[in-house]
This record gives C-alpha cells, structure tokens and sequence, in this order.
C-alpha cells in the first residue's frame, strides 16, 4: 500500500516522536537502553517533507517520488553515530537519511550518493554487495561512511 502523507498522517508522527524520546528517556535514566528511533516516526516526516508516497508493504522500498523512483529512507537517534543495516534483496536508486538531534529537537534530512554503495566496505573483508550476494544484512554507518567524509550537508533542517 502506498499512500500520502497528510498533514495529521505527520502531525501524529510529530507527538509520537515526543511520546518516543520520554519513554526512552525514562528508560535510560535508571541503565535500560534507549529504544530505537521508530521508521513509523522518521518515514512520514521524511516522505511529508519530499512529497513521496510512503510505501508499506509493497516492496523493499520505504517510499516512491512522484517520478516513480523507489526511495529507502534511513534514520538514526544518535545525532553522532549510526549502524545501518540493508536487506539482503533492498532494490532503490534513492538513499535518504534522518539524522535527529534530541537536544535541539530537529531532524535533518540527507540524500545519500549511492553511485559507490555497492563497492563500499562494511567490514574488513568484504563489500556491501559480497554481503547482499551471499543472503546477508549489510551493516555500516552512513555517517561515518558517507556524510562524514564527503561533508555532506542537510537538504533540509525539520523543527520537531
């Protein structure tokens, strides 16, 4: 199912991202880890912001542009690291990231060049498409690996 993300659709993410931050707040304060950034708070923001369809369930992608290119949208909770994993069949030709800062309350948005993505490295040995090839989740950082040392800039900075 593809759909628009309205107004509410984003509004609603907006209060579950501040319903998210205090549960994982109050989760950190006594030594639990704090819970994962959910894609059901980062995908509509990002796809609100960009006029993409979000897409669940139709296939690898996490949203469509208005041209019909397959989008996959990635998000960290850390503003200063992230571990990225891919699905061992993910098919898109755009890469976009939600890099959220909790302290200022504000995500920004990154279009990720993806051109050398399969050659890059994501361990020692090995390369993100060796990984893909043998049925496995490649893992890296797209800050690290992309934003950091090509000084990438956010297309967009989100007030939450």
């Amino acid at each position: 199912m593809r759909k628009k993300v309205t107004k509410e659709i984003y509004d609603e993410a907006i209060k579950n991202y501040y319903n998210w931050k205090s549960l994982t707040n109050a989760m950190k304060s006594y030594g639990a880890r704090a819970i994962n950034l959910p894609e059901g708070i980062t995908e509509p923001i990002c796809c609100y912001h960009n006029n993409f369809l979000w897409s669940k369930n139709e296939g690898s992608e996490d949203a469509v542009s208005s041209t019909g290119d397959k989008i996959q949208i990635k998000a960290t909770g850390n503003y200063n690291s992230d571990l990225t994993s891919f699905g061992p069949r993910s098919e898109f030709s755009e890469l976009h990231f939600v890099r959220l800062n909790q302290e200022t309350d504000t995500m920004e948005l990154y279009k990720i060049p993806i051109d050398d993505l399969a050659e890059t490295k994501v361990n020692s040995t090995e390369t993100f498409k060796e990984q893909q090839a043998q049925g496995r989740r490649p893992r890296l950082s797209i800050i690290d690996k992309f934003i950091n040392p090509k000084a990438l800039k956010p297309y967009k900075t989100i007030q939450l």
